[in-house]
């Protein structure tokens, strides 16, 4: 019998990274960009944490302004059209997961789901504002 189950956030449990991929497409496709990320530009923004901070880093390479572009607006699209996605059954649980968890249901003394994380006092990196540059990791 498990004792304990511990997950790490995002992309554990199911692949989400293509799901995000893909909402990004959409909301710059939404908003009339002209913007299309591939899987391998996806992969190399991924070396920059966070998804306003990948849109900045993507704008800087192409040589504009990331302060000219409400980046906040939209990455609030993007965080909703990903939302939608995932609502519609866009994920799919990695091999093995729903079994895993099944058992530590079984197994298990606490309340499920467990309770709410706590909110982050403080955002863990400084925000991308005007007169910034990103900083992009390569």
């Amino acid at each position: 019998m498990l004792r304990a189950l511990i997950f790490d956030v995002d992309g554990t449990l199911a692949e989400t990274e293509e799901l995000h991929r893909r909402a990004f497409n959409d909301t710059f496709a939404a908003q009339g960009l002209g913007w299309h990320w591939t899987p391998e530009d996806y992969g190399r923004l991924l070396r920059t944490t966070g998804g306003k901070e990948r849109i900045a880093c993507f704008v800087a390479e192409r040589g504009g302004d990331p302060a000219r572009i409400d980046i906040a607006a939209l990455h609030g699209a993007k965080t909703a059209r990903y939302a939608a996605l995932m609502a519609a059954g866009g994920l799919r649980l990695r091999p093995g997961i729903a079994g895993l968890m099944a058992e530590g249901r079984r197994g298990c003394s606490w309340p499920w789901p467990p309770p709410p994380a706590p909110r982050m006092s403080r955002p863990c990196a400084a925000p991308v504002s005007a007169g910034r540059r990103p900083s992009c990791s390569t």
